[in-house]
């Protein structure tokens, strides 16, 4: 049954039907209870995407992420949902698994109206080609969190990384750590560049000169796992600061294959959101993202953006990481 033959079945206009569906206040109550009364009875179920046609609008939001089982992400996403679902929005929840070609792909999929904002955290390749990205801006409200690019007109959401990454080198630093390993994905990507130039500022500031061999990047597991094992075995480095949480389960894992002890041989602290942070052997020292205000403020700006308002003075909020010193880097 469509919304035409319920008002012809109760006697009224398809308009007052369809307004009271959406409990509008033109409408008195009496007849909202009619039209509730009949839809329930008949279970009527309205067609969002039809709704969409008229009102120009999908009630649907993207979110692009490249790792889900990522924790960070994961509480991300739901501070996204959760807020999403509360507004009556539908959220799709896409993974590019550090691939720029798969973010291309994505965005080519949302180009086409699915959408009504976007919300992404970019992939951790090397591209440098962001066209994909400023061809959606022009169509939906995009909104960056965590892992940005420097695009006019686009809000980004971020997290001071580098000073986060000047205070974890510092720490190591004061533990009387000289040849400290530095673990990132690419210099492309926003997280990695800001907390490499923390590493490298706080050894500038200390006198220290930083060797080629300190810095590691690495755009996946299989090529990380390889680069640390060699870097454990021939550079011997007493300290490491890791950029990448899965990298540093890496490390312990290649750390207790070559037996090499935390902290007595090998310092480590590690940008980690998961909660197995203290669990580890030995607990980790971590520096953890506010991924839930992260994903509230993401979700918030966008959907001020959708409706052509502006709900922060500035256009781009930094929130600040945590530190939690532990038995890893004493």
């Amino acid at each position: 049954m469509t919304i035409v033959e319920i008002a012809k079945q109760l006697g009224v206009s398809p308009s007052t039907v369809s307004r009271a569906l959406n409990n509008s206040h033109q409408i008195s109550q009496k007849t909202k209870d009619k039209v509730n009364a009949l839809v329930k009875r008949i279970n009527f179920h309205r067609n969002p995407q039809a709704s969409s046609l008229k009102v120009g609008a999908t009630k649907t939001i993207a979110v692009i992420v490249p790792d889900v089982s990522n924790y960070f992400f994961t509480l991300a996403l739901n501070a996204i949902e959760e807020i999403a679902n509360n507004k009556k929005y539908h959220v799709l929840i896409y993974q590019t698994h550090e691939s720029h070609d798969r973010e291309v792909e994505i965005i080519s999929e949302l180009s086409n109206g699915r959408v009504d904002g976007v919300i992404i955290s970019v992939a951790g390749s090397a591209e440098k080609d962001f066209r994909h990205i400023e061809n959606l801006k022009r169509l939906v409200p995009v909104v960056f969190f965590d892992r940005v690019i420097d695009t006019p007109d686009i809000p980004t959401i971020t997290c001071n990384d580098y000073e986060s990454g000047m205070e974890a080198t510092r720490h190591l630093l004061a533990k009387n750590c000289r040849n400290i390993l530095f673990l990132g994905i690419s210099k492309q990507l926003s997280v990695t560049n800001e907390r490499l130039r923390g590493y490298l500022d706080a050894h500038n500031a200390n006198g220290i000169k930083v060797a080629a061999r300190q810095i590691l990047l690495c755009e996946n597991e299989a090529i990380a796992t390889e680069a640390i094992k060699k870097a454990l075995q021939n550079n011997k480095p007493d300290g490491i600061f890791s950029s990448v949480e899965r990298y540093t389960l890496i490390l312990y894992a290649l750390c207790n294959e070559l037996n090499i002890r935390i902290p007595d041989q090998l310092k480590v602290i590690s940008f980690f959101n998961s909660t197995t942070a203290p669990l580890l052997a030995p607990p980790l020292s971590s520096i953890t993202h506010p991924a839930l205000q992260m994903g509230k403020a993401a979700v918030e700006f966008l959907f001020q953006r959708i409706k052509k308002k502006t709900v922060f003075h500035e256009k781009n909020i930094v929130l600040n990481c945590s530190f939690h010193l532990r038995k890893s880097s004493e």
